[in-house]
């Protein structure tokens, strides 16, 4: 009975994972359309997770334990919002319903963590992979047809640069196909019929091309590259230190499909490429008139500190804490010659300040609010949002279960290297991958559909190293 339950189970949530691309279409559609924040799949994505989750409290005796989690989450929340309403001034990016669409969407995130590890953690994994490979050709064909009839939108809209097919993030794309690279290439051997490699390599391909030469983001053209060669890489070492033959059908399938991409970007170039030398020419274009010499900030943040400086600025517009903020940030910035389109670097650093500046121990614990500053200074260095902007409690609560995760795997392959495998290690550096783009690009824990990707990683991961484990006895 208890394996039927599951079966079926297993099924709602690897719709889930076919449905994320027509979800994002659906959303970016519905929001250009009606020029809203709002949009359907607001709701019609977590209706899956609800059924699934309502149908083991119904059955399991783990009911008091996830309504003891969820109380939890839901007091954090709460306290998070209180605090981001108490401390907002007239600079936020956002109102606290957007700052509640973060919380809401993290916290089903956590939630997909644990009904994907209840499903799949010590049970077949292959339809999760089905399901993910037919999601990233959905992903990758509507793009295609979206740049073929001229209805794509730019990843970058004001530079009119790189294409993003009908979804609504460039990096968030770039996130999920990379990542799912990680699941998808080592499935390539285990296919059985010369049918379906052809049908995996030929989307691999397409994959390939559209993030090197098309997005422009540099999370698809170098994430692409490096996927690949750690996979021929791997498939090296691991046929080496097992005295195996090599198969040197997947190295030459994998350097030629490289090969040819490449042949590609020097022949019809590559949107990333264009974008960093505009970005680079953009940056001496900003010049700072106090300092006489080109910018080390954008213009929008040298005004602000001009009107702070000049006691110009508007009451309410900043804190007193955020005022000091900005005025830090354009000291260290002209200090150390920072470029003004390394807005990253800006945010990390303004945020540091704003923390330090605040010295307050609940906004330490909860959080200062994401959509709390300044819209170019909002924090899209998520593992450093989440510590800094959701607070230590905040960082615990929505990071904490996949490092668990991630460390315990680890700790298992540690203990059996002599059985560890390509599949098993892609996995491993893909959910470190995870981490690696979360902390230095962003836009992958902050995207439904990314997380999707990641959650995905953790599960199969702790699945495999549990197999190792289990044939250790």
């Amino acid at each position: 009975m208890e394996e039927n339950k599951n079966i079926k189970l297993d099924k709602l949530l690897c719709m889930l994972i076919v449905l994320c691309p027509i979800l994002d279409m659906i959303s970016f559609i519905f929001r250009n359309i009606f020029i809203t924040k709002i949009s359907p799949s607001t709701f019609l994505r977590p209706i899956i997770s609800i059924i699934v989750v309502l149908v083991i409290l119904i059955k399991d005796k783990k009911r008091y334990k996830i309504i003891a989690i969820t109380t939890i989450y839901g007091i954090y929340s709460l306290i998070h919002l209180y605090i981001y309403q108490k401390i907002r001034t007239g600079c936020s990016y956002g109102s606290i319903i957007h700052e509640a669409q973060y919380i809401i969407n993290y916290t089903f995130m956590i939630l997909n963590l644990f009904l994907y590890m209840y499903i799949f953690s010590r049970n077949d994994t292959s339809l999760i992979k089905k399901s993910l490979f037919i999601s990233v050709s959905i992903y990758i064909i509507s793009i295609f047809i979206a740049i073929a009839t001229g209805t794509s939108s730019f990843t970058y809209q004001v530079e009119k640069m790189g294409y993003k097919g009908w979804f609504e993030s460039g990096n968030s794309l770039s996130a999920i196909l990379v990542l799912s690279m990680f699941i998808i290439l080592p499935m390539i051997k285990k296919l059985k019929t010369t049918k379906n490699k052809i049908k995996y390599i030929s989307v691999i391909i397409l994959v390939g091309i559209y993030l090197m030469t098309q997005i422009g983001t540099r999370v698809g053209l170098y994430g692409f590259i490096l996927t690949v060669a750690l996979y021929i890489i791997l498939e090296i070492i691991f046929s080496i230190t097992k005295n195996k033959k090599i198969n040197k059908k997947i190295i030459l399938i994998g350097v030629s499909s490289l090969i040819l991409i490449l042949i590609i970007i020097i022949a019809i170039g590559s949107n990333t490429l264009l974008r960093r030398k505009h970005m680079e020419e953009e940056s001496q274009k900003s010049y700072d008139q106090t300092q006489q010499e080109v910018a080390h900030l954008t213009g929008d943040v040298l005004a602000i500190r001009q009107a702070i400086v000049s006691q110009t600025i508007e009451d309410g517009y900043l804190s007193k804490e955020e005022e000091k903020s900005f005025l830090e940030l354009y000291d260290i910035a002209n200090k150390y010659n920072l470029k003004s389109n390394d807005q990253r670097f800006h945010q990390i650093i303004y945020n540091l300040l704003l923390v330090k500046n605040q010295h307050n121990i609940f906004l330490i614990l909860f959080g200062n609010g994401y959509l709390n500053n300044f819209r170019e200074l909002v924090l899209e260095m998520e593992l450093m949002s989440f510590l800094l902007n959701f607070g230590i409690i905040g960082f615990t609560l929505y990071v904490v279960p996949f490092l668990i995760i991630y460390i315990y795997s680890f700790v298992l392959i540690i203990k059996n290297l002599k059985k560890l495998d390509v599949e098993c290690t892609m996995l491993f550096l893909g959910s470190g991958f995870a981490y690696v783009l979360s902390l230095l690009s962003g836009y992958v824990f902050f995207n439904s559909s990314s997380m999707i990707v990641v959650i995905l990683l953790h599960v199969c991961l702790i699945n495999k190293v549990n197999q190792i484990k289990k044939e250790q006895f």
